[in-house]
């Protein structure tokens, strides 16, 4: 395929580890660019055709955009396509509560349409020369003591070093889709009570019909690595979010990272502790963020508004600094030989990607929900702002 422009990119001395990325998403994508930086040999299989993928404003944060310094001219194309995430705070009706400008300043948080960050993203895989085929379907995957892959519906079978799981739907079965509609109606009347603005974006609305897109929130799964440690989960695959944590697409890219880095530092005979590495390093971090997630539902859901001491203070962060203050890449780099050595033999390790002064622990949705059904607020130690 020729190269659309070649943007020169400073690649570390190959490692000769192949890894195959199902899923041509935002998390795939971005890892098949970093581990292609790395070294490694990387090869993307996407189920839909190419240009197939729509979607909402979504918001990437100052810790998913430290790594892409280190890609010619990738930051500045994506600066040009986005716009600061900046936004206002008001009630349903319109009142002002408060302003909120989430990121570093010193490398300034986006807001951007899904669709053009993964063109993007698309774009760049392809001017690098990284393999990618599109309609193609994946039916099984499979995991060996020294390498991993899948099986195509055609029957074909790819091995690699490692296969990279980045497709959200892995069994086909769940209901997200872009394409669902209903009528507008159903949410007029929904909306019915208020700012003017809202229903008359509403009303405006092409063909009198919206997206009927179904949220889908699971519990943490802890287990992103199959047991022989050449299958791994990445993205959306591994922790679903709800678009009130403002992380679901920063969470998949800091993942990218993570993952591309700890194969590095491993080399291919240690693949499979690698992705064990990357698991650990990551869990409780986009565990946590997650769980805002919820805890800025609630703010939005169960606030009374009426009730001015009820109303969030200034000093509320819906994205705080333990999120936004992080370098995914770095960290592994930092930790990984402390984590390694963790896996092996049970040294103590603890996690330092997390709010400050908080210790981890595993919840439900379930658990969640009950709290919240109870009017319970759901309060946890250190310092989430």
């Amino acid at each position: 395929m020729p190269h659309i422009q070649d943007p020169q990119m400073k690649r570390e001395p190959r490692t000769g580890i192949d890894i195959l990325v199902v899923g041509g998403g935002i998390g795939g994508l971005t890892f098949a660019i970093e581990a292609h930086r790395k070294g490694h040999n990387v090869r993307v299989l996407e189920r839909n055709d190419e240009g197939q993928y729509s979607g909402e404003i979504i918001m990437i944060t100052s810790s998913a955009l430290e790594t892409p310094k280190k890609w010619p001219g990738f930051l500045e194309r994506l600066r040009a396509l986005a716009s600061p995430p900046t936004f206002d705070l008001r009630k349903y009706d319109g009142t002002f509560i408060q302003h909120h400008a989430p990121g570093d300043s010193a490398n300034p948080s986006l807001s951007i349409y899904r669709k053009r960050l993964h063109s993007l993203l698309n774009t760049y895989v392809k001017e690098l020369g990284i393999p990618i085929t599109y309609d193609v379907k994946v039916d099984a995957y499979f995991d060996s003591n020294t390498s991993g892959g899948v099986i195509l519906k055609s029957g074909q079978r790819i091995t690699a070093d490692v296969a990279v799981a980045a497709d959200g739907d892995e069994n086909g079965t769940a209901t997200e889709s872009w394409s669902k509609t209903t009528s507008t109606d159903r949410i007029l009347d929904v909306v019915k009570d208020w700012d003017p603005f809202v229903t008359e974006v509403i009303r405006a609305t092409p063909n009198n019909q919206v997206l009927d897109w179904k949220l889908m929130w699971r519990d943490p799964q802890p287990q992103w690595v199959s047991k022989g440690g050449h299958v791994v989960q990445l993205g959306d695959a591994a922790h679903p979010f709800l678009p009130t944590s403002f992380s679901g697409g920063t969470m998949a890219m800091e993942d990218a990272y993570s993952l591309a880095a700890c194969l590095h530092v491993a080399g291919k005979q240690h693949v499979a502790l690698a992705t064990k590495v990357h698991n650990k390093l990551r869990f409780e971090r986009v565990s946590c963020a997650q769980k805002l997630g919820f805890k800025n539902r609630e703010i939005f859901h169960n606030t009374d508004w009426k009730d001015e001491k009820a109303v969030p203070t200034k000093q509320h962060k819906m994205v705080g600094d333990w999120l936004v203050c992080h370098n995914p890449e770095k960290y592994v780099y930092d930790k990984y030989h402390k984590c390694a050595e963790h896996l092996d033999t049970g040294v103590e390790f603890l996690n330092t990607n997390i709010p400050p002064g908080y210790k981890y622990r595993p919840w439900t949705v379930r658990g969640l929900l009950g709290a919240s059904e109870r009017g319970e607020v759901v309060e946890d130690e250190g310092d989430w702002s």
